[in-house]
């Protein structure tokens, strides 16, 4: 019997996971971080579940120490509070898995599963980096799908690959690629972000790679570029679907080659940058209709980390709105400590296709005509219109139904997912003529035959 080191200063917790777990584990108690690490060297458990809020150690700080024992027995955290930063810490440190109190028994036994078989086949579990974190993560939510996000970035950051991140506009890409860039090995470094669609294409150019000076009329000093500025830490080229695909040409070279040359320059630089991208765009869908590169597509797709909207974790609304609410009423020194319970079934029922983005300037709405200590629906401005009561949703597409539902469950995957059944449902269709099966799917069939492979299907 596998033995199970459960720490967690709740007896009932106690109770409550041994009846659930008892009869498939051997279950080993302690009630601080101390007594685990004692329990840890007298017992050597092959599971810990980890209760993150603990008397004395809390942890986190268990957590590493357990790490410097024993590095690798899987440790799965357990809170009531989840929160970015925590979830983040938690993955960096090691952790198999992080998950929000109340745990449901039939999840937590697949992962103690997972997590038993791949130490029985590795001997080990995949630890990451330890860092120190001396800036907070700006990032709010406690939905599956955002604590999915907040692993990946534990295991993304202390890497140096490029990161594509897509989503709509609004989801807070430029926060997610700030947390990467402050828990990664280039932390100390300089961060700088470029908007490719804030700059015509030729000061873009300039903007990226820098100029000479005289290299163009009103050049009158040499000046370094996005490259040059984050040599050593991190570039974030926002909106990167925007590029003009003369200056994708450039940068694709630049990332091939690890060097750039200053517009009007004559001699080459290295250059020492990690890469992060965002869009809002369908990439692989411009890539078909020749409006992006598909070479530099597969350049900056590397690790792919897709945002969901708002929508789509409805039950993070309340504690947005509740974060924007407290933040602005201080900054605009308007006492408003709350909802009332008609606001919140208003803010529930929204769409919000402007996502966080929308629900913080309807937050600082809201605070500005609000007369009383709550906020009322009639308070609330969704676009131009008050909303005075709660209207009813119209009905749904049982296609955007189904894909909801593939996002929520694969959060990080969904695409890949979608994407390998719609292939395998084409070639069916066309009994596995490629160049047949590529026209149904509106894609090249060079492009068709690279995702097969990456799906295992040549």
């Amino acid at each position: 019997m596998n033995k199970i080191l459960l720490v967690d200063d709740e007896r009932n917790v106690h109770y409550s996971l041994q009846r659930a777990l008892g009869e498939a584990f051997r279950i080993i108690s302690a009630f601080s971080g101390e007594e685990a690490l004692q329990r840890l060297s007298g017992e050597k458990p092959h599971l810990i579940l980890l209760d993150v809020k603990l008397p004395g150690s809390d942890g986190l700080e268990t957590l590493q120490r357990i790490k410097a024992i024993d590095r690798d027995v899987p440790v799965i955290l357990l809170t009531a509070y989840g929160t970015t930063e925590t979830a983040i810490t938690a993955m960096k440190h090691g952790a198999y898995d992080y998950l929000l109190k109340p745990v449901d028994i039939a999840s937590l036994r697949g992962i103690m599963t997972k997590a038993l078989h791949l130490r029985a086949l590795t001997g080990q579990v995949d630890t990451l980096l330890l860092l120190e974190s001396t800036q907070a993560t700006p990032l709010l939510g406690r939905s599956v799908a955002m604590q999915d996000l907040y692993k990946m970035i534990g295991r993304v950051a202390p890497t140096d690959t490029t990161v594509l991140l897509s989503g709509e506009s609004g989801t807070g890409k430029e926060l997610v690629a700030r947390a990467i860039h402050q828990h990664s090995l280039r932390a100390d470094g300089p961060w700088v972000a470029l908007n490719c669609a804030a700059n015509p294409e030729p000061l873009l150019e300039s903007e990226l790679f820098g100029h000479e000076k005289g290299a163009f009329t009103g050049a009158i000093e040499r000046k370094p570029g996005s490259f040059e500025e984050a040599s050593g830490g991190t570039l974030f080229l926002d909106e990167a679907g925007e590029l003009p695909l003369t200056v994708q040409a450039k940068l694709l070279r630049a990332l091939q080659e690890k060097e750039i040359r200053r517009l009007g320059g004559r001699e080459s630089m290295p250059i020492d940058v990690r890469i992060i991208a965002a869009t809002n765009r369908d990439l692989e869908g411009a890539v078909v209709r020749a409006e992006f590169r598909e070479d530099l597509y597969y350049r900056l797709n590397v690790i792919h980390l897709h945002l969901p909207p708002l929508r789509a974790r409805q039950e993070d609304i309340p504690l947005l709105a509740q974060h924007f609410l407290t933040r602005y009423s201080r900054e605009l020194e308007r006492p408003v400590g709350g909802f009332a319970p008609e606001a919140l079934e208003a803010l529930s029922a929204h769409t919000w296709p402007g996502n966080v983005r929308e629900l913080e300037n309807t937050m600082k709405q809201a605070l500005m005509t609000c007369r009383g200590y709550l906020i009322t629906a009639e308070d609330l401005r969704f676009g131009e219109r008050s909303i005075a009561r709660v209207q009813p949703a119209p009905p749904r597409d049982p296609l955007d139904e189904g894909l909801e539902q593939i996002l929520l469950m694969h959060a990080g995957q969904a695409y890949h997912r979608v994407e390998d059944r719609l292939i395998r449902k084409a070639l069916e269709l066309t009994k596995h003529n490629q160049v047949r099966a590529a026209h149904l799917l509106g894609i090249t069939r060079n492009i068709l035959r690279h995702r097969m492979k990456q799906f295992g299907m040549l």
